[in-house]
């Protein structure tokens, strides 16, 4: 979603300045201003919602000192702390774009308005993507990463979007990476901005939609009829696993309240309240041999639940879930 914003003098930023310095080489509009410690950026250079991010993160750091650093694809060794015989991650993006000795993060456009019609293309060269977008900029320059933890793989994507996808399909596709999983955490809440050609790399045995519009007032339609049916027909297996989240439609708003405890309530005034059932949360467990994926429901007797586990070629399998 795009959201208006406004520098510390309160003045409209536009898409194209949102996101710092940027160079125009070879034709393409490459972000140049990229930094790795938002701490150390001045406020004036912050839009309010980048402002109350620091914010926020000054506050953690005075608590407990945080280790920054800015991600792309290839930056492994960020995780090299959770390597072993079993456990491994591979950060595959954001996609660097290296024009003319410049290599930082691409502009990205804007999808075409609209149902997607037809079939997708693993080009990008049909003018699919138009202009300068921030907010499909932000997304699409998502962290994604796999991890992998003995015979089972987990797919993360952040809010990844159909141009940015399609590069990474390019990439697997061409055997520099490998996006093939067991788990796919759909990217932006199953968003029709998705590319067809990336679901058909990852090709999940198990997807999970997390997803829940907050009110009637901001309802997003998430997840889409569209991306509900790509994931359906790239899936593994013939009764493929889709989990949404959202068994309850919306949150239940509460309204005004204060902390009955008196020790924490003395610090803290009122706040505006919400609640909501978590029977939605979808679980996964595996020892890199057996992956159990269930989900509970609104009745404490009833839960969803399937299990896979490796069979003699090393490929992951359906078989009975074990019940104690």
């Amino acid at each position: 979603m795009k959201r208006p914003a406004k520098d510390a003098n309160g003045a409209m930023i536009p898409d194209e300045e949102m996101l710092g310095p940027s160079r125009v080489v070879g034709g393409e509009t490459i972000i140049t201003g990229l930094e790795d410690d938002l701490l150390a950026v001045p406020d004036a250079k912050m839009d309010q919602y980048f402002r109350a991010w620091k914010g926020a993160l000054a506050v953690w750091n005075g608590r407990r000192q945080i280790e920054f650093r800015r991600l792309a694809f290839g930056d492994d060794d960020a995780f090299a702390f959770f390597d072993g015989d079993d456990l491994e991650i591979q950060v595959l993006g954001p996609l660097l774009t290296e024009e003319d000795g410049v290599r930082e993060l691409r502009f990205l456009g804007a999808p075409p308005k609209g149902p997607r019609i037809g079939h997708e293309s693993l080009s990008v060269d049909a003018g699919d993507f138009s202009g300068l977008d921030l907010a499909h900029t932000i997304n699409g320059h998502s962290i994604v990463f796999r991890l992998r933890y003995g015979g089972f793989s987990y797919l993360f994507c952040g809010d990844l979007n159909d141009e940015a996808g399609r590069a990474l399909a390019r990439k697997c596709q061409g055997g520099e990476i490998k996006l093939r999983a067991e788990v796919y955490k759909v990217p932006h809440h199953g968003s029709a901005d998705f590319s067809g050609a990336f679901l058909e790399m990852v090709e999940p045995l198990v997807s999970v939609v997390s997803s829940g519009d907050e009110s009637a007032r901001k309802e997003y339609i998430h997840p889409r009829a569209t991306l509900m049916g790509a994931l359906g027909r790239h899936s593994r297996g013939d009764e493929p696993l889709i989990f949404v989240t959202e068994l309850v439609a919306f949150f239940n708003v509460e309204g005004w309240a204060r902390l009955t405890d008196a020790a924490r309530s003395a610090g803290r005034g009122e706040f505006f309240a919400f609640s909501r059932t978590a029977y939605g949360i979808v679980k996964t467990r595996t020892d890199g041999t057996r992956m159990l994926v269930y989900t509970d429901s609104g009745k404490a007797d009833l839960k969803e639940a399937y299990c896979f586990a490796l069979d003699a070629s090393g490929a992951p399998a359906p078989v009975a879930v074990v019940r104690v």
